[in-house]
């Protein structure tokens, strides 16, 4: 008979470096002004935001999440 050895594996994260942080915090900044000036424009299309969004520095997927 085979004997079955188990390990278990531990991770930890390790906090963000300055400047992540500061990028991640940046790009949440845009993403919020974004996100207003989508609703301040009474835009209500998909197309409409898009031209909103469109000029802000952000990710195709949180522009994506903007639509």
């Amino acid at each position: 008979m085979t004997a079955t050895a188990t390990k278990t594996l531990e991770a930890t994260l390790a906090p963000p470096t300055t400047g992540k942080e500061q990028r991640l915090e940046r790009t949440v900044a845009t993403y919020r002004r974004a996100l207003s000036d989508a609703f301040e424009s009474g835009a209500d299309t998909q197309t409409a935001v898009n031209d909103v969004v469109t000029p802000y520095t952000l990710t195709s997927y949180a522009k994506d999440a903007l639509k």
